[in-house]
């Protein structure tokens, strides 16, 4: 059936081209056979090149529409390939970070031992809302609302890592080194003392807020990506989208 419809164009053109020859033979068998007045002769052809010129030029204008029609569904798939290969990656972005954070399991290990990040340039990692604009005129503006905050809620992510990064790599790591506090078993009460409630407090909720974003925003970049490719089977039926397979 899918090779049908994409044939549909052709087809109706063969369909056309032998209903006016079918109409040409059978006016000219008619007035040979003078079952119709040879006077009639002029009037029928006249008709029958009207009636195939403005079959014609429908043809034309539908076959232009058609084209254009799926030249456009074209597009809006290939925009909702590229949406939920951008979270694909995204995902795997997160993901990779969160393996490493893992590895710091208590407020105090992530605030203070867990070392600065360095993670890829992801500036160019960004959805293209503009191409997905059609969503709207299909009624699913709430998937591209969601959409935009679930890029938003990455760049967020990834931005808190870089604001730890300096704050750790400019003021903690130095003072750590200042009273010889890397490596050593003291109580948290001197790294407190030590440090200053100003860096101390800095470097728990920096860590804090990290955390947060990246495993909240590992939640749910799966869960969009999840309702995006459901969303895009639903538009366009029987098509292939691509798909990733939660590790």
């Amino acid at each position: 059936m899918k090779i049908l419809r994409n044939y549909q164009p052709e087809i109706f053109g063969v369909i056309v081209a032998l209903t006016v020859l079918n109409i040409w033979y059978l006016s000219s068998v008619a007035i040979e056979y003078a079952v119709v007045p040879k006077s009639y002769d002029y009037l029928i052809r006249a008709l029958t090149v009207a009636v195939g010129g403005f079959i014609g030029a429908f043809s034309a204008f539908w076959l232009k529409t058609y084209e254009e029609e799926k030249k456009n569904k074209e597009k809006q798939k290939s925009a909702l390939n590229s949406a939920l290969f951008v979270l694909i990656r995204q995902i795997n972005a997160i993901q990779c970070i969160k393996r490493d954070l893992e590895k710091f399991k208590t407020p105090f290990d992530r605030g203070l031992s867990l070392p600065a990040m360095k993670p890829p340039d992801y500036s160019n990692l960004k959805q293209d809302i503009d191409s997905l604009q059609f969503l709207i005129e299909n009624d699913n503006a709430q998937d591209l609302m969601e959409l935009t905050i679930e890029q938003e809620r990455f760049e967020q992510a990834i931005n808190s890592i870089n604001i730890r990064n300096a704050f750790y790599v400019n003021e903690v790591q130095p003072a750590l080194s200042f009273h010889a506090l890397n490596g050593r078993p003291v109580p948290l009460a001197e790294y407190e003392e030590k440090l200053g409630e100003r860096l101390f407090q800095g470097a728990m909720n920096g860590a804090a807020v990290l955390y947060a974003h990246v495993y909240a925003s590992d939640l749910s970049l799966y869960e969009k990506y999840t309702s995006l490719r459901e969303l895009a089977k639903k538009l366009f039926p029987g098509e292939k989208f691509v798909a990733w397979v939660k590790m």
